[in-house]
Protein backbone atom coordinates (compact mmCIF):
# COMPACT_ATOMS: atom_id res chain seq x y z
CA UNK A 1 0.00 0.00 0.00
CA UNK A 2 2.83 2.18 0.92
CA UNK A 3 4.70 1.53 -2.39
CA UNK A 4 1.38 1.94 -4.28
CA UNK A 5 0.76 5.59 -2.64
CA UNK A 6 4.49 6.85 -3.31
CA UNK A 7 3.88 5.94 -6.71
CA UNK A 8 0.64 7.52 -6.95
CA UNK A 9 2.00 10.94 -5.51
CA UNK A 10 5.19 10.52 -8.31
CA UNK A 11 2.75 10.23 -11.36
CA UNK A 12 0.35 12.92 -9.97
CA UNK A 13 2.64 15.80 -8.81
CA UNK A 14 5.83 14.92 -11.97
CA UNK A 15 7.88 14.06 -8.64
CA UNK A 16 9.93 11.93 -10.49
CA UNK A 17 11.65 15.16 -11.63
CA UNK A 18 12.88 15.61 -8.53
CA UNK A 19 11.18 19.36 -8.02
CA UNK A 20 8.88 19.23 -4.95
CA UNK A 21 11.49 16.97 -2.64
CA UNK A 22 14.67 17.27 -4.18
CA UNK A 23 16.62 14.46 -6.23
CA UNK A 24 14.34 11.61 -4.30
CA UNK A 25 12.32 10.05 -7.61
CA UNK A 26 14.07 9.93 -10.70
CA UNK A 27 12.66 7.79 -13.90
CA UNK A 28 14.11 4.49 -13.07
CA UNK A 29 13.46 4.31 -9.39
CA UNK A 30 10.19 4.86 -10.25
CA UNK A 31 10.83 2.82 -12.84
CA UNK A 32 11.44 -0.06 -9.87
CA UNK A 33 9.08 0.91 -7.20
CA UNK A 34 6.53 0.48 -10.04
CA UNK A 35 7.88 -3.58 -11.05
CA UNK A 36 7.89 -4.08 -7.27
CA UNK A 37 4.51 -2.04 -6.48
CA UNK A 38 3.01 -4.51 -9.08
CA UNK A 39 4.36 -8.23 -7.78
CA UNK A 40 3.43 -6.82 -4.20
CA UNK A 41 -0.09 -5.82 -5.53
CA UNK A 42 -0.55 -9.31 -7.10
CA UNK A 43 0.67 -11.18 -3.98
CA UNK A 44 -1.30 -8.80 -1.33
CA UNK A 45 -4.92 -10.52 -3.53
CA UNK A 46 -4.71 -13.62 -2.84
CA UNK A 47 -3.37 -13.14 0.78
CA UNK A 48 -5.88 -10.72 1.84
CA UNK A 49 -8.65 -12.95 -0.02
CA UNK A 50 -9.81 -12.39 -3.58
CA UNK A 51 -13.59 -11.51 -2.46
CA UNK A 52 -12.45 -8.63 -0.30
CA UNK A 53 -12.36 -5.26 -2.21
CA UNK A 54 -9.48 -3.88 -0.29
CA UNK A 55 -7.50 -6.80 -1.35
CA UNK A 56 -7.57 -4.87 -4.57
CA UNK A 57 -6.68 -1.47 -3.38
CA UNK A 58 -3.02 -1.21 -4.02
CA UNK A 59 -3.30 -2.48 -7.49
CA UNK A 60 -5.48 -0.18 -7.84
CA UNK A 61 -4.16 2.63 -6.97
CA UNK A 62 -1.02 2.41 -9.61
CA UNK A 63 -3.64 1.87 -12.20
CA UNK A 64 -5.08 5.13 -11.38
CA UNK A 65 -1.89 6.84 -11.33
CA UNK A 66 -0.58 5.81 -14.58
CA UNK A 67 -3.92 6.56 -16.33
CA UNK A 68 -3.18 10.09 -14.55
CA UNK A 69 -0.51 10.59 -15.84
CA UNK A 70 -1.49 8.78 -19.56
CA UNK A 71 -4.49 11.18 -19.33
CA UNK A 72 -2.78 14.70 -18.82
CA UNK A 73 0.79 14.10 -20.10
CA UNK A 74 1.44 18.05 -19.61
CA UNK A 75 -0.32 19.17 -16.14
CA UNK A 76 3.06 19.00 -14.38
CA UNK A 77 1.29 20.02 -10.99
CA UNK A 78 4.34 19.87 -8.61
CA UNK A 79 6.25 22.32 -11.18
CA UNK A 80 3.36 24.77 -11.25
CA UNK A 81 3.03 24.39 -7.44
CA UNK A 82 7.06 24.18 -6.77
CA UNK A 83 6.92 27.69 -9.03
CA UNK A 84 4.37 29.37 -6.82
CA UNK A 85 6.01 28.64 -3.94
CA UNK A 86 8.82 30.40 -5.25
CA UNK A 87 7.74 33.05 -7.56
CA UNK A 88 8.37 35.59 -4.82
CA UNK A 89 12.28 34.63 -4.65
CA UNK A 90 12.58 34.39 -8.52
CA UNK A 91 11.38 37.99 -9.27
CA UNK A 92 13.68 39.03 -6.70
CA UNK A 93 16.58 37.42 -8.06
CA UNK A 94 15.59 38.86 -11.44
CA UNK A 95 15.32 42.52 -10.15
CA UNK A 96 18.41 42.29 -7.89
CA UNK A 97 20.71 40.85 -9.91
CA UNK A 98 20.06 43.58 -12.49
CA UNK A 99 20.33 46.23 -10.51
CA UNK A 100 23.36 44.29 -8.61
CA UNK A 101 25.04 43.73 -12.23
CA UNK A 102 25.27 40.47 -11.00
CA UNK A 103 25.68 38.20 -13.87
CA UNK A 104 27.17 34.94 -13.28
CA UNK A 105 26.81 33.20 -9.66
CA UNK A 106 26.85 29.87 -7.64
CA UNK A 107 25.50 29.01 -4.09
CA UNK A 108 28.83 29.07 -2.58
CA UNK A 109 28.20 25.60 -1.37
CA UNK A 110 29.45 23.33 -3.91
CA UNK A 111 33.27 23.08 -4.89
CA UNK A 112 32.76 25.25 -7.87
CA UNK A 113 32.49 29.26 -7.08
CA UNK A 114 31.77 32.00 -9.08
CA UNK A 115 31.08 35.64 -8.61
CA UNK A 116 30.58 37.15 -12.52
CA UNK A 117 34.59 36.80 -13.69
CA UNK A 118 36.08 35.83 -10.58
CA UNK A 119 35.82 31.91 -9.79
CA UNK A 120 37.42 29.95 -6.42
CA UNK A 121 37.20 26.11 -6.14
CA UNK A 122 37.33 24.70 -1.97
CA UNK A 123 35.50 22.19 -0.18
CA UNK A 124 34.51 24.97 1.81
CA UNK A 125 30.76 26.83 2.00
CA UNK A 126 30.35 30.41 2.42
CA UNK A 127 27.55 30.88 3.48
CA UNK A 128 27.93 34.39 5.57
CA UNK A 129 28.37 37.80 4.33
CA UNK A 130 31.94 37.63 6.38
CA UNK A 131 32.80 34.33 4.63
CA UNK A 132 31.87 35.79 1.03
CA UNK A 133 33.49 38.96 1.72
CA UNK A 134 36.92 36.98 2.67
CA UNK A 135 36.62 35.40 -0.30
CA UNK A 136 35.97 37.51 -3.10
CA UNK A 137 35.95 40.83 -0.91
CA UNK A 138 38.94 42.06 -3.11
CA UNK A 139 36.95 41.26 -6.38
CA UNK A 140 33.59 43.28 -5.17
CA UNK A 141 35.55 46.12 -4.06
CA UNK A 142 36.90 46.52 -7.70
CA UNK A 143 34.07 45.85 -9.38
CA UNK A 144 32.04 48.69 -6.93
CA UNK A 145 29.61 45.48 -6.10
CA UNK A 146 27.35 45.74 -3.11
CA UNK A 147 27.68 43.03 -0.88
CA UNK A 148 24.91 43.00 0.29
CA UNK A 149 22.72 42.66 -2.51
CA UNK A 150 24.86 39.52 -3.18
CA UNK A 151 24.51 38.19 -0.21
CA UNK A 152 20.68 38.65 -0.90
CA UNK A 153 20.59 37.02 -3.78
CA UNK A 154 22.64 33.86 -2.63
CA UNK A 155 20.18 33.66 -0.09
CA UNK A 156 16.98 33.70 -2.07
CA UNK A 157 19.03 31.35 -4.31
CA UNK A 158 19.65 28.52 -1.51
CA UNK A 159 15.64 29.47 -0.24
CA UNK A 160 14.89 27.76 -4.06
CA UNK A 161 17.29 25.30 -4.52
CA UNK A 162 18.76 27.06 -7.28
CA UNK A 163 22.91 26.40 -7.27
CA UNK A 164 23.32 28.63 -10.14
CA UNK A 165 22.74 31.83 -11.87
CA UNK A 166 23.37 33.20 -15.47
CA UNK A 167 22.41 36.63 -16.95
CA UNK A 168 22.55 37.10 -20.74
CA UNK A 169 20.89 39.68 -22.05
CA UNK A 170 17.97 37.21 -23.78
CA UNK A 171 17.80 35.28 -20.43
CA UNK A 172 17.88 34.89 -16.99
CA UNK A 173 18.73 30.80 -16.30
CA UNK A 174 18.61 29.91 -12.40
CA UNK A 175 19.77 26.30 -12.78
CA UNK A 176 18.53 23.32 -9.91
CA UNK A 177 20.41 20.60 -10.79
CA UNK A 178 21.96 18.69 -13.17
CA UNK A 179 24.97 16.45 -14.30
CA UNK A 180 27.94 16.96 -16.31
CA UNK A 181 26.01 17.78 -19.63
CA UNK A 182 22.65 18.70 -19.19
CA UNK A 183 20.77 20.75 -16.05
CA UNK A 184 17.50 21.50 -15.32
CA UNK A 185 16.00 24.72 -13.53
CA UNK A 186 13.61 27.85 -14.06
CA UNK A 187 14.40 30.05 -17.13
CA UNK A 188 13.00 33.78 -17.62
CA UNK A 189 13.23 34.51 -21.39
CA UNK A 190 13.03 38.58 -21.98
CA UNK A 191 12.91 38.56 -25.94
CA UNK A 192 11.28 35.58 -27.11
CA UNK A 193 8.92 32.69 -26.61
CA UNK A 194 10.93 29.54 -25.83
CA UNK A 195 10.42 26.14 -27.57
CA UNK A 196 11.96 22.51 -26.91
CA UNK A 197 14.97 22.17 -29.19
CA UNK A 198 15.84 25.76 -28.34
CA UNK A 199 19.64 26.13 -26.81
CA UNK A 200 20.74 27.82 -23.37
CA UNK A 201 23.47 29.39 -22.61
CA UNK A 202 26.41 29.16 -21.54
CA UNK A 203 27.00 25.43 -22.73
CA UNK A 204 24.69 25.33 -25.69
CA UNK A 205 22.69 22.39 -24.13
CA UNK A 206 19.40 22.27 -26.12
CA UNK A 207 15.79 22.02 -24.30
CA UNK A 208 13.83 18.88 -24.36
CA UNK A 209 11.20 19.64 -22.07
CA UNK A 210 9.62 23.15 -21.18
CA UNK A 211 6.76 24.11 -18.95
CA UNK A 212 5.41 27.69 -18.94
CA UNK A 213 4.60 29.89 -16.30
CA UNK A 214 3.15 33.38 -16.74
CA UNK A 215 5.39 36.56 -17.76
CA UNK A 216 7.95 35.16 -19.65
CA UNK A 217 9.45 32.31 -17.07
CA UNK A 218 9.52 28.59 -17.82
CA UNK A 219 11.04 25.47 -16.35
CA UNK A 220 13.70 23.46 -18.86
CA UNK A 221 15.26 20.52 -19.01
CA UNK A 222 18.34 20.08 -20.95
CA UNK A 223 20.04 17.45 -22.78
Amino acid sequence: MAVSLVILLACVFDLQYSILIGPFLDVLLLMGLTVIGMILSIVTIPLNGSKKLYSYLPLSLIIVAFSFTAAFPKLSLGHHIHYLMNKGNLEVIEKESTKANVYDLTDMLRYQKSLNDESLSNDLKYITKKEIENAFGGYIKKQNLNIDEIVDIQRRMIDSDIISLNRTDDYLILTVDGFVDNEYGYVKSFKKKLKVGDELPPYGFVIVRLIKFKDGWYFFYTT
